[in-house]
């Protein structure tokens, strides 16, 4: 069970627009991304048809969807990274509409404080990144200066975080014993790519539907996908429209931490409730925390609260996010509805 810093409810909540069985859904393909219907429905009490029929009248108002992307491989073969840039102001609409088709981009949010944009970035290797931050990012016109981030090690990230609607038991049923992810590389054999990118648009896709997107044969692509799900090569991820989870308010905090306390201060910080993504990176700053929160106060008080139980986690930084028009992907309105989809793929 992951520690919270009991921020309290300010204001109506934004998931008001689904009802609890929604809510309940949409967590538990959280914790069980691909599961059956018959599992998920007998979680929650309900038919499996009328759990299938929920979701998919979630997903067609592009409330919620599943996604997939690569594991940790991704950090520890190839190479994620945050890359900060800084426009002209005029500009930063423009450079978004540029940079939001590129497939090695996986997320952009617009943010307040020190920078203009923050992006998520997934590539082959160091050279890759050079090449994408100098000439595609920073070769745009309106763009100032970038600065790149790379994760060393990801001590939680957003499959991790949780809607917190489930009763344990329900959990239980949907992720018996230790639901702790797969600690194994998994590496993806270049033969497994089109099965992860293919994923990566819609996490719940049937062995026969991934047979016909990437022309293998449904027996090779059970074996393979049953493969790299457990080896952890390819992690299934459950997305909500942030305006309507409850949590609409995202925060980065950039913080210095002692190399000795790094691995001890990261895992416990990633237990907390509202942190979403904790990773250690080589830059001006050691850590990197996002967390989503429910108002723009609670960001303050999440801080006071990581302040005062981290006496060795000093927050340097911090930056608001004012619009996300992409994450892992998926292209997103001002209320965070998924909208379309650009394939992921670290290696194009």
């Amino acid at each position: 069970m992951k520690n919270s810093a009991d921020l309290p409810a300010t204001g109506e909540s934004h998931s008001a627009a689904l009802d609890e069985t929604d809510l309940a859904l949409v967590n538990a393909l959280q914790a069980a991304p691909r599961a059956s219907w018959t599992l998920i429905g007998q979680a929650l009490g309900i038919s499996a048809v009328t759990a299938a029929r929920r979701w998919e009248r979630l997903k067609s108002r592009g409330l919620a969807w599943v996604t997939a992307y690569g594991g940790a491989f991704v950090q520890e073969v190839n190479c994620a990274a945050f890359v900060e840039v800084d426009c002209h102001p005029s500009q930063v609409r423009a450079v978004t509409e540029r940079l939001v088709r590129d497939p090695r981009i996986t997320g952009i949010e617009h943010v307040s404080g020190g920078t203009d944009l923050f992006l998520t970035v997934m590539v082959s290797d160091l050279t890759a990144l050079s090449q994408l931050s100098i000439e595609v990012i920073g070769a745009q016109e309106g763009v100032n200066a970038t600065r790149s981030m790379i994760a060393t090690h990801l001590f939680t990230e957003g499959s991790r975080w949780d809607l917190r609607s489930l009763a344990p038991h329900q959990r239980g049923m949907l992720r018996p014993g230790d639901d702790a992810p797969s600690t194994g590389i998994g590496t993806l054999a270049p033969e497994d790519r089109p099965l992860l990118i293919a994923l990566g648009r819609d996490g719940r896709l049937g062995y026969g539907e991934l047979a016909e997107a990437t022309g293998m044969s449904e027996s090779t692509v059970r074996r393979r996908v049953s493969r790299m799900l457990r080896e952890g090569s390819v992690i299934p991820r459950c997305e909500i429209a942030h305006g309507i989870s409850g949590f609409p308010v995202f925060v980065h905090y950039l913080a210095d931490v002692p190399s000795a306390a790094m691995a001890r201060i990261g895992a416990s910080i990633a237990a907390v409730t509202e942190v979403r993504m904790c990773a250690s990176i080589a830059a001006r700053h050691a850590l990197l925390i996002t967390a989503w929160v429910r108002s723009v106060p609670d960001t303050r008080r999440l801080e006071a609260h990581l302040a005062e139980r981290f006496p060795e986690l000093t927050i340097q930084d911090r930056r608001l996010t004012l619009a996300n028009p992409k994450r892992m992907g998926h292209l997103l309105d001002p209320e965070g509805r998924n909208t379309g989809f650009v394939p992921m793929d670290l290696w194009a």
